[in-house]
Protein backbone atom coordinates (compact mmCIF):
# COMPACT_ATOMS: atom_id res chain seq x y z
CA UNK A 1 0.00 0.00 0.00
CA UNK A 2 2.96 2.49 0.31
CA UNK A 3 2.57 3.43 -3.57
CA UNK A 4 -1.33 3.83 -3.31
CA UNK A 5 -1.21 7.36 -2.44
CA UNK A 6 0.33 8.48 -5.93
CA UNK A 7 -3.36 6.49 -7.24
CA UNK A 8 -6.28 8.70 -6.22
CA UNK A 9 -8.41 8.14 -9.53
CA UNK A 10 -9.88 4.82 -11.80
CA UNK A 11 -8.13 6.62 -14.77
CA UNK A 12 -4.84 6.70 -12.67
CA UNK A 13 -4.94 3.26 -11.82
CA UNK A 14 -5.96 2.47 -15.70
CA UNK A 15 -3.20 4.20 -17.10
CA UNK A 16 -0.28 3.54 -14.47
CA UNK A 17 2.39 1.40 -16.15
CA UNK A 18 1.85 -2.02 -14.34
CA UNK A 19 1.12 -5.54 -15.15
CA UNK A 20 -2.45 -6.97 -15.23
CA UNK A 21 -2.97 -10.35 -13.49
CA UNK A 22 -3.23 -12.19 -16.44
CA UNK A 23 0.16 -11.09 -17.80
CA UNK A 24 1.59 -12.48 -14.59
CA UNK A 25 -0.03 -15.53 -15.05
CA UNK A 26 1.59 -15.93 -18.48
CA UNK A 27 4.94 -14.73 -17.54
CA UNK A 28 5.01 -16.13 -14.59
CA UNK A 29 2.29 -19.09 -13.40
CA UNK A 30 -1.04 -18.45 -12.33
CA UNK A 31 0.00 -20.04 -8.72
CA UNK A 32 2.10 -17.11 -8.38
CA UNK A 33 -1.18 -14.42 -9.89
CA UNK A 34 -3.08 -16.50 -6.85
CA UNK A 35 -0.58 -15.75 -4.47
CA UNK A 36 -0.27 -11.82 -4.88
CA UNK A 37 -3.95 -11.85 -4.69
CA UNK A 38 -3.86 -13.36 -1.57
CA UNK A 39 -1.41 -11.64 0.08
CA UNK A 40 -4.12 -7.99 -0.82
CA UNK A 41 -6.48 -10.47 1.05
CA UNK A 42 -4.82 -11.36 4.05
CA UNK A 43 -3.52 -7.66 4.36
CA UNK A 44 -7.16 -6.74 3.93
CA UNK A 45 -8.03 -9.68 6.81
CA UNK A 46 -5.22 -8.30 9.11
CA UNK A 47 -5.90 -4.61 8.19
CA UNK A 48 -10.14 -4.27 9.10
CA UNK A 49 -9.07 -5.91 12.10
CA UNK A 50 -12.43 -8.13 11.69
CA UNK A 51 -14.43 -10.53 13.95
CA UNK A 52 -15.06 -13.10 11.07
CA UNK A 53 -11.78 -12.86 8.77
CA UNK A 54 -11.88 -14.73 5.90
CA UNK A 55 -10.28 -18.22 6.63
CA UNK A 56 -7.31 -19.14 4.64
CA UNK A 57 -9.04 -21.49 2.21
CA UNK A 58 -11.83 -18.77 1.63
CA UNK A 59 -8.64 -16.56 0.61
CA UNK A 60 -7.11 -19.10 -1.53
CA UNK A 61 -10.93 -19.33 -3.22
CA UNK A 62 -10.89 -16.02 -3.71
CA UNK A 63 -8.08 -15.57 -5.06
CA UNK A 64 -8.24 -17.96 -7.79
CA UNK A 65 -12.41 -16.16 -8.61
CA UNK A 66 -10.38 -12.83 -8.77
CA UNK A 67 -7.74 -14.27 -11.30
CA UNK A 68 -10.17 -16.09 -13.13
CA UNK A 69 -12.68 -13.59 -13.71
CA UNK A 70 -10.51 -10.09 -12.97
CA UNK A 71 -7.43 -10.97 -15.15
CA UNK A 72 -7.72 -7.51 -17.24
CA UNK A 73 -6.90 -5.64 -14.03
CA UNK A 74 -3.39 -4.30 -13.39
CA UNK A 75 -1.41 -4.55 -10.32
CA UNK A 76 -2.29 -0.38 -10.28
CA UNK A 77 -5.99 -1.28 -10.13
CA UNK A 78 -5.87 -3.72 -7.14
CA UNK A 79 -3.89 -1.16 -5.33
CA UNK A 80 -6.56 1.59 -5.64
CA UNK A 81 -9.25 -1.12 -5.33
CA UNK A 82 -8.10 -2.04 -1.85
CA UNK A 83 -7.00 1.02 -0.47
CA UNK A 84 -11.15 2.24 -1.63
CA UNK A 85 -12.13 -0.62 0.18
CA UNK A 86 -9.65 -0.12 3.33
CA UNK A 87 -11.05 3.72 3.55
CA UNK A 88 -14.61 2.39 3.85
CA UNK A 89 -16.01 3.42 0.10
CA UNK A 90 -17.83 0.10 -0.27
CA UNK A 91 -19.54 0.12 2.81
CA UNK A 92 -19.45 -1.43 5.99
CA UNK A 93 -18.07 -4.76 6.60
CA UNK A 94 -20.20 -5.39 9.93
CA UNK A 95 -17.50 -7.27 11.54
CA UNK A 96 -17.09 -10.00 8.72
CA UNK A 97 -15.70 -10.24 4.92
CA UNK A 98 -16.65 -12.95 2.71
CA UNK A 99 -16.15 -13.90 -0.59
CA UNK A 100 -19.27 -12.89 -1.81
CA UNK A 101 -18.17 -9.82 -0.37
CA UNK A 102 -14.56 -9.06 -1.66
CA UNK A 103 -16.00 -10.47 -5.39
CA UNK A 104 -19.05 -7.69 -5.03
CA UNK A 105 -16.25 -5.14 -4.54
CA UNK A 106 -14.43 -6.26 -7.72
CA UNK A 107 -17.29 -6.25 -9.54
CA UNK A 108 -18.32 -2.84 -8.69
CA UNK A 109 -15.20 -1.49 -9.14
CA UNK A 110 -14.97 -3.39 -12.80
CA UNK A 111 -17.81 -1.83 -13.95
CA UNK A 112 -16.58 1.61 -13.15
CA UNK A 113 -13.79 1.04 -14.26
CA UNK A 114 -15.08 -0.25 -17.59
CA UNK A 115 -16.95 2.87 -17.60
CA UNK A 116 -13.95 5.34 -17.28
CA UNK A 117 -11.97 3.43 -20.19
CA UNK A 118 -14.94 3.51 -22.39
CA UNK A 119 -15.29 7.96 -21.69
CA UNK A 120 -11.53 8.14 -21.80
CA UNK A 121 -11.91 6.20 -25.33
CA UNK A 122 -14.62 8.24 -26.80
CA UNK A 123 -12.85 11.04 -25.47
CA UNK A 124 -10.02 10.56 -27.29
CA UNK A 125 -11.67 9.56 -30.43
CA UNK A 126 -13.65 12.79 -30.18
CA UNK A 127 -10.15 14.85 -29.93
CA UNK A 128 -8.12 12.71 -32.42
CA UNK A 129 -10.95 13.16 -35.25
CA UNK A 130 -11.35 17.15 -34.67
CA UNK A 131 -7.57 17.55 -36.19
CA UNK A 132 -8.10 17.89 -39.96
CA UNK A 133 -4.40 16.87 -40.81
CA UNK A 134 -5.28 13.43 -39.46
CA UNK A 135 -7.83 12.62 -41.66
CA UNK A 136 -6.18 10.11 -43.22
CA UNK A 137 -8.93 9.27 -45.82
CA UNK A 138 -8.52 13.07 -46.80
CA UNK A 139 -5.16 12.64 -47.06
CA UNK A 140 -4.90 9.85 -48.89
CA UNK A 141 -7.60 11.63 -51.47
CA UNK A 142 -4.82 14.36 -51.98
CA UNK A 143 -1.72 12.08 -52.29
CA UNK A 144 -3.76 9.95 -55.13
CA UNK A 145 -4.81 13.10 -56.94
CA UNK A 146 -1.56 14.57 -56.86
CA UNK A 147 0.67 11.60 -58.21
CA UNK A 148 -2.11 10.88 -60.56
CA UNK A 149 -2.46 14.51 -61.95
CA UNK A 150 1.74 14.78 -62.29
CA UNK A 151 1.90 11.65 -64.32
Amino acid sequence: MRHSGKLSTVAQAINAPAPTLGSIQREKNTAFANALVMGWLVYLNDILNLNKPMTEEQIELCAQEVNNNYYSLKMSDLTYLFKKIISGQYGEFYESLTIAKVLSFFRDYFEERCQVAEEESHRTHADFSSIDEFNYSQNLKRIWHGKSSKS
